[in-house]
């Protein structure tokens, strides 16, 4: 299937551990998991992220009104340490399939295929204990896709990886995605790998689910500022509409200086600003900009290589933006250099503020 058709459907999810102020409840209204799209689940540690997923699994009880349907479907899930039992690496990929009575050839040739998919063929007569990190998850997947799952679970899928390692598993992941038009949902930390492998996002904090839609739309259009802050919407700046006129805004920043943007505000609405560094553009200042108010000054770089980090001084608020490193500006860019930078009126978030501008 790839017409984004649900093949689990969770509704009116409670699920509480322990009581008052050191307990903990997880309540999702609803979620859907769509044959050939994966859904990345984000949120700070204690949010609840591996409790949906363990709830989706069928591990624990959805609550007294809750549901969780996959009619039909089969379900697997990986966790985020797998389990690797003594035998062969082949052996351990044909444990599912010996479960569910799979005659042995049949057994034999399904796990073959599902370790070559993920890479770990020539390990197969290798002892699973004596695999790395990042092979053993591997083999966690294979195990997974031997089945055939309609739906797969995947609890931080990306550690004890590393880049390479990471990239390589999205890649292949992604693939095992739309060819076999399965649903998956994914926990993790690692956002960069998320956006990767993600059609859509759903943001849980404190057990609730605060946002959840299309990739883009989350990236472009966070909910608040800590949904911004987890999908690296990373320019957050108190502000004042001081004037909207048929969707356009018109903001004065903390300090001083004026962004446009799309959006409905009452003018005098206290508001947060969002900008992701990438819709911050540079230009090397000229001395005509001397006095302009698109001037600002490089504080720090910070380069990993591929990408370029620029913290930049703006008249007494800091803006990061995103270069390519080792060419044009992310190459040619110093701590100290003047700067003259541009934001359109289309790149610009807005969300409501209370009046302490501290809440962020």
């Amino acid at each position: 299937m790839s017409d984004g058709a649900p093949l689990l459907a969770a509704r009116d999810l409670e699920v509480a551990f322990g009581r008052g102020p050191d307990g903990f409840r997880l309540r999702v209204d609803e979620l859907e998991l769509r044959a050939g799209q994966a859904l990345a689940v984000l949120g700070p540690n204690g949010a609840g992220k591996s409790t949906l997923l363990r709830t989706l699994a069928g591990l624990l009880p959805p609550g007294p009104r809750g549901a969780v349907r996959s009619p039909g479907r089969d379900v697997a899930l990986v966790f985020q340490r797998p389990v690797l039992l003594a035998g062969n690496v082949a052996y351990n990929a044909e444990l599912p399939l010996w479960a569910r009575g799979v005659p042995r050839a049949e057994r034999r040739r399904r796990a073959r295929v599902a370790l070559e998919e993920f890479g770990i063929g020539a390990l197969a007569r290798r002892s699973a204990q004596t695999l790395s990190g990042g092979e053993g998850r591997r083999l966690a997947l294979a195990r997974a896709f031997v089945t055939e799952p309609d739906v797969l679970l995947l609890d931080e899928p990306f550690d004890d990886l590393d880049d390479p390692g990471r990239e390589a598993l999205s890649l292949d992941l992604r693939r095992a995605i739309d060819e076999r038009g399965i649903a998956v949902a994914m926990v993790t930390h690692d956002l960069r790998q998320a956006l990767l492998l993600a059609d859509r996002i759903a943001v849980l904090r404190a057990g609730r689910l605060v946002q959840v839609g299309a990739r883009d739309e989350v990236l472009r259009s966070p909910a608040d500022p800590g949904v911004a802050r987890l999908v690296g919407m990373t320019n957050l700046l108190a502000a004042e509409v001081t004037q909207a006129d048929g969707g356009r805004l018109r903001l004065r920043l903390a300090n001083g200086r004026v962004l446009s943007a799309a959006g409905r505000a009452a003018p005098g609405a206290p508001v947060w600003v969002g900008v992701r560094p990438e819709n911050v553009r540079l230009e090397p200042a000229r001395g005509d900009l001397a006095s302009s108010d698109e001037r600002a000054e490089v504080v720090r770089l910070v380069s990993d290589g591929v990408v370029a980090t620029a913290w930049l001084a703006w008249d007494g608020v800091e803006l990061r933006t995103h270069l390519v490193a080792g060419r044009g500006l992310g190459q040619a860019l110093k701590p100290g250099a003047p700067v003259a930078i541009s934001i359109r009126a289309e790149d610009v978030h807005v969300m409501p503020r209370g009046q302490n501008a501290s809440e962020k």
